[in-house]
């Protein structure tokens, strides 16, 4: 199977921005190890043979197509300070922040029409430090897309959904740690608009290394990267709101109740 030129094209372009991202990042003194972990997000888009396997519809069949794209990328962990931070236990200061992500989609041609950008979206944050007496203390959110036909509760699900928890607290370390009088559940998913791991960096730094988001806000390289994620991820979420409420003629083949199941 050839992968379409387009596409190809496109996944070139995603590439180069990442690319770009690395040495933004390593201006910005982000560890070179966590920079590292971009390299294998890169290869993958550049190399024609790899066609992910992709869910198309309802049904449980994953196929590859001329079309599909992705990546993966796990390991990129910074340190933050928590030292200004309203918090419990107020001894912690400082602390590592892991960010993942894992997703893949089916290029498509956005000047003649709105889609949603992925068919899968796996976006993890985990934060970890110690107190004074040398206990471990977590705290996990979890933004992804929803498996359609799977894991379904009477609780809704907003096809992107930003959580406190998600599945890394279900791993067994995790759970032998002592989490006090803390009372963590799956309820409620708050409906978010999906990101990119440009779009995701960018939402990790701006909330957790605000100074590094503002010096590499200065630079016009940064924000043109930033406006062309953004305009890959939010811009379809916003066009699909917008024609549900009649705002614009939209040419939008993104269901908005899936997005936001309480719209009536």
């Amino acid at each position: 199977m050839q992968i379409d030129k387009s596409n190809y094209k496109y996944r070139l372009e995603l590439a180069n921005e990442l690319e770009l991202l690395k040495s933004l990042l390593f201006s910005a003194n982000i560890q070179k190890k966590s920079i590292d972990s971009i390299d294998r997000a890169i290869r993958s888009l550049k190399d024609r043979n790899c066609l992910p396997r992709i869910k198309q519809d309802e049904s449980d069949e994953q196929i590859a197509s001329p079309f599909s794209w992705g990546y993966s990328i796990k390991g990129f962990v910074i340190q933050i300070d928590l030292s200004g931070n309203l918090q419990y236990p107020k001894r912690i200061t400082d602390a590592s922040l892991d960010f993942s992500i894992n997703l893949n989609g089916l290029y498509f041609d956005p000047s003649k029409e709105i889609r949603d950008p992925f068919s899968h979206l796996e976006f993890n944050i985990v934060i970890e430090g110690n107190s004074r007496k040398r206990k471990e203390h977590i705290l996990s959110y979890h933004l992804d897309r929803h498996i359609e036909g799977e894991n379904e509760s009477s609780e809704v699900h907003p096809i992107y959904h930003f959580q406190i928890g998600g599945r890394k607290l279900d791993d067994y370390k995790i759970k032998q740690r002592n989490f006090g009088n803390q009372l963590i559940i799956d309820s409620p998913r708050f409906m978010h608009y999906p990101m990119d791991f440009i779009a995701g960096v960018d939402f990790v730094l701006s909330n957790f290394a605000p100074d590094i988001w503002r010096k590499l806000k200065r630079d016009p390289r940064y924000l043109r990267i930033i406006r062309s994620s953004q305009a890959r991820t939010i811009k379809p979420f916003v066009a699909s709101l917008a024609k549900h409420f009649e705002f614009h003629d939209v040419n939008s083949n993104w269901i908005c109740k899936k997005i936001c199941p309480q719209l009536v």
